[in-house]
C-alpha cells in the first residue's frame, strides 16, 4: 500500500512536461532503490495512521537530513500520505504533528518538505500548519 501511494504522489507530482516525456515504468524502476534506501534507513521513520479500528488512514516517512547548502542536520519529510476517503479530517495534521515531535525528540530544530507546485490540496494543510517557502525550485523546457 505504501509503495503505491508513494510512487503516485511522486509521478503526480512531477511537472507536466517531464511526465509527458517520461515513460511510467521506467520512472518507477528510477525512483524505486532510492526511495527504498530511505525507507530502509534505520534513522528514518514510517508513521502510520489509523483509526480505532485498524483502518489504515495514512502515513508519513521522515527522517533526518541535509542540505547542500548547509551543514545542519534538519528532519526531512520524505512523503505524507492521506487515504483519500481519510482527507479533510485531520489525518495530515496529525501526522504532521507526529513528524515535529519525532523532530524534537530528535533534537532538530527544523522540519523540511518538498511539495509538487500544482498540488494545492497539500500545500494547504502544510501552510496551516506553519511550512513556508524557503526555496523555489523553477524549470522550464528548453
Amino acid at each position: 500500500m505504501i509503495w503505491n501511494a508513494t510512487m503516485q504522489t511522486v509521478w503526480d507530482d512531477l511537472p507536466l512536461y517531464e511526465r509527458k516525456r517520461t515513460d511510467r515504468e521506467e520512472f518507477e524502476s528510477h525512483f524505486q532503490p532510492r526511495a527504498k534506501k530511505i525507507v530502509d534507513s534505520p534513522e528514518n521513520e514510517i508513521y502510520v495512521a489509523e483509526d480505532y479500528a485498524g483502518v489504515f488512514l495514512g502515513y508519513t516517512i521522515l527522517g533526518p537530513a541535509t542540505s547542500m547548502l548547509s551543514p545542519v542536520p534538519f528532519g526531512f519529510v520524505y512523503d505524507v500520505w492521506v487515504s483519500p476517503g481519510a482527507r479533510r479530517q485531520g489525518v495530515a495534521t496529525a501526522l504532521l504533528n507526529h513528524a515535529i515531535a519525532w523532530c524534537r525528540k530528535q533534537g532538530l530544530a527544523s522540519l523540511k518538505l518538498e511539495v509538487g507546485a500544482r498540488n494545492a490540496a497539500a500545500r494547504g494543510p502544510y501552510a496551516s500548519e506553519g511550512f513556508v517557502e524557503e526555496r523555489v525550485s523553477m524549470g522550464k523546457t528548453p
